[in-house]
């Protein structure tokens, strides 16, 4: 009999929904292809949970549904095992089409670099935090958030954001989806029949978080000053909207001061209330001088949440973010975080907590702010060295992706398809040691044409992220990039 933790090779992911059910299909799955036999122990609930980063009762329901179908099962005081003769001739799952291994991509990404994670130091948070657990934390409590965690965000929020709120504020959310499903029911409640409004061009996910919006999304135009305000007489009964000021993603614009002072004289408008919801994006990574305020700092009409995530410094399967609301609306959020079900881990934040107050994550942060400014100083290198004749770029001030604008007279020679979009079919096909190239196009984070939105134009390029993509790839895929654009043998200046 061997333990089974190392043999499972767990993998969800958290953009889907049911995360018990895609639990209880690969561990079927592992039955099947032989990396669990008969006998084999299964994990404790409570520690496939905490190493996955899910909560207790995503394991558990997933254990007793294996347990209930002949799969596993369990002795009282030893745990959970493979059962013997399992039959899955009942069940959907077929072995040829699951246990396939997805074919290896190689792209640009500005997610975590994993690879300089402090594990030692984690480890070490994870063993304090776990001595001596807190009794309410083991039984679900503290729907709102780890209470010592609010209070180091609190601290970490007025040290490095400049952002002056208090623990209460706080509530604890497991990642921008899950706030953004809070927010949503929240703002249901204080203005049900507002608009609702995103930056063009934004994050694509969030088109989809709020893709049933019964009036349809309506879209900001982002011009070199920031994202520009809707028109409040349009809306009577008022207008949300979901912005990222201090940089703008994906274009990484900076609100000037004249915009930002004009967004909040809007939000104190009696007659049409506006509502904020100021998305914090990458404002851990700066590499030359200061990220502005937040808009909430400066707001006194009391309309501004305030976003941010721990997933862009730690890791991605951590999965907590928070919101920070304003005094007289912390009530509201929290009966909607009530009404909808907690779904941040618990079991992550007593370890988040103690690796904030030892002083590990400032230093974390530190070292990755080093890191990621060596990377983009060398994509940068490689796009001077090797891009130059087809496109356009900037040396961001912080963040962790550059945007790759085509030049202006290379775009005046295509017409109709889009040519960021073409090029990166293009890249598709092409294997560079059996993986196959895949680029995040600009295009792609505008919305639709036909969408209720001002007047814009659609940016062509491509999204280059460099904090989570090493050197030999970077290489890799601007020489293919080059390729490409030598084969189009469109006529540039430099070509």
């Amino acid at each position: 009999m061997k333990h089974a933790l190392a043999s499972l090779n767990l993998s969800l992911n958290f953009s889907e929904p049911r995360l018990s059910q895609q639990l209880v299909e690969q561990i079927k799955t592992a039955v099947q292809s032989g990396r669990l036999n008969t006998g084999d122990k299964l994990p404790a609930s409570r520690a496939l949970a905490l190493s996955l980063g899910v909560s207790r009762s995503t394991t558990l329901n997933a254990y007793e549904q294996l347990i209930a179908e002949g799969v596993l099962y369990s002795e009282a005081k030893r745990g959970v095992f493979v059962a013997q003769n399992v039959s899955f001739a009942h069940t959907a799952v077929k072995l040829p089409n699951v246990v396939s291994e997805p074919e290896p991509v190689l792209r640009f990404d500005s997610g975590v670099d994993a690879t300089v994670f402090p594990a030692k130091e984690w480890a070490r948070s994870m063993r304090r935090s776990w001595l001596k657990p807190d009794l309410k934390l083991l039984q679900g409590g503290y729907p709102t958030g780890f209470p010592a965690l609010k209070v180091a965000l609190a601290d970490y929020l007025y040290r490095v954001r400049g952002l002056v709120c208090s623990p209460e504020q706080i509530v604890i959310t497991a990642g921008n989806r899950d706030a953004l499903i809070i927010l949503q029911h929240t703002l249901a409640r204080i203005a049900p029949q507002a608009q609702w409004w995103l930056e063009a061009p934004c994050y694509p996910p969030m088109q989809s978080v709020l893709a049933d919006k019964a009036q349809g999304l309506h879209y900001l135009q982002v011009d070199q000053e920031g994202a520009c305000l809707p028109a409040l007489s349009a809306a009577p009964y008022g207008q949300v909207a979901i912005t990222t000021p201090n940089r703008q993603y994906p274009l990484g614009i900076s609100m000037s001061s004249a915009r930002r002072q004009l967004w909040l004289q809007a939000l104190q408008h009696s007659e049409t209330p506006l509502w904020l919801i100021e998305d914090d994006y990458d404002n851990e990574f700066i590499y030359q001088g200061r990220s502005g305020l937040p808009l909430m700092q400066a707001d006194l009409s009391e309309r501004v949440f305030f976003l941010g995530s721990f997933s862009k410094v730690l890791f991605r399967g951590l999965r907590l973010g928070f919101i920070v609301a304003p005094k007289s609306q912390v009530s509201q959020l929290c009966a909607s975080q009530k009404a909808l079900g907690a779904s941040a881990s618990l079991p992550m934040q007593p370890v988040v907590t103690d690796f904030m107050l030892q002083g590990s994550f400032d230093r974390h942060l530190n070292r990755m702010r080093r890191h990621y400014r060596l990377r983009r100083d060398y994509l940068l290198s490689l796009l001077e060295q090797n891009l130059t004749p087809w496109f356009d770029w900037q040396k961001p001030t912080g963040g962790m992706h550059i945007i790759l604008r085509f030049k202006a007279e290379l775009l005046a020679q295509t017409t109709g398809q889009l040519l960021d979009q073409q090029i990166a079919r293009q890249l598709e096909q092409i294997r560079v040691s059996g993986a196959k190239i895949q680029l995040s196009v600009l295009s792609a984070h505008y919305p639709a044409q036909n969408a209720t939105a001002v007047d814009f134009q659609i940016g062509q390029g491509f999204v280059l992220g460099f904090s989570a993509t090493d050197e030999r790839n970077m290489l890799l895929l601007i020489e293919q990039l080059k390729q490409v654009m030598l084969n189009l043998r469109l006529e540039c200046t430099g070509v």
